[in-house]
């Protein structure tokens, strides 16, 4: 089974002169994903990377940085067999930051490891004394930021509400001035308490009716008083 090796070396310093010169714009060896940057998770400052190598035999590869007070890099180098890859962690130090002005960056490094397969500390110094400029090197730069698609995404949600409660209020107030919108206010108003008096009306009129209806039925119920005469004295 193709054997992926890892090395913890410390990293080689770039400088900023000098690494915007450093890429390879074809993919012979690696491939690299993310392809351009190196995406920061903004909550906990981690970002990661996969390498993966396209290559027909094994490949050592180096990771170096423009800055590395500010980053922890795990693993910093390695070699990688034909189609494996490998997950590249990257943590931001808490007492440090990005810059605003993308002068943050990383180059990967890949080679064609010698005889195949060597040991760490044989790839610690085949890249101790390999010039990253040599025309067997191949180099990928990436720039460091935030992950822009989450911020960009909270962005677009935010706006499209905003953007949402300002269309409902335009069209919920559109053409219509403070007066005009009071009188309708006070119109409404006045027809509804004459809606209250005609229905309180109609309920008493019911009321009245229905105790008409009783008191008749009542009379007509009771017996007539018979009347009596006096009997005439002869």
């Amino acid at each position: 089974m193709p054997r992926v090796t890892f090395v913890d070396s410390a990293p080689m310093v770039l400088k900023e002169t000098n690494i915007n010169k450093m890429h390879t714009p074809s993919e012979g060896m690696l491939h690299i994903n993310p392809k351009d940057f190196v995406n920061f998770n903004s909550k906990n400052a981690e970002a990661t990377m996969t390498i993966k190598s396209i290559a027909t035999s094994a490949v050592t590869y180096k990771i170096q940085t423009t800055s590395p007070e500010k980053f922890r890099v795990r693993p910093r180098c390695g070699i990688i067999q034909p189609n494996q890859e490998a997950t590249i962690n990257i943590w931001l130090k808490s007492e440090h930051k990005l810059s605003d002005d993308s002068k943050d960056k990383f180059l990967v490094m890949a080679m064609v490891a010698p005889g195949g397969e060597c040991g760490g500390a044989d790839v610690t110094e085949l890249w101790r004394s390999k010039s990253p400029t040599s025309a067997d090197v191949e180099q990928h730069r990436l720039v460091c930021r935030f992950d822009e698609n989450k911020s960009k995404a909270q962005l677009d949600c935010a706006s499209k509400s905003s953007k949402a409660s300002v269309d409902c209020s335009k069209k919920s107030g559109a053409g219509v001035d403070p007066a005009t919108a009071m009188e309708r206010q006070l119109a409404f108003t006045q027809n509804l308490q004459y809606v209250t008096l005609a229905l309180l009306f109609l309920l008493f009129a019911g009321f009245g009716f229905l105790m008409y209806q009783q008191l008749g039925q009542h009379a007509a119920t009771c017996p007539k008083a018979t009347a009596y005469s006096c009997a005439k004295r002869k």
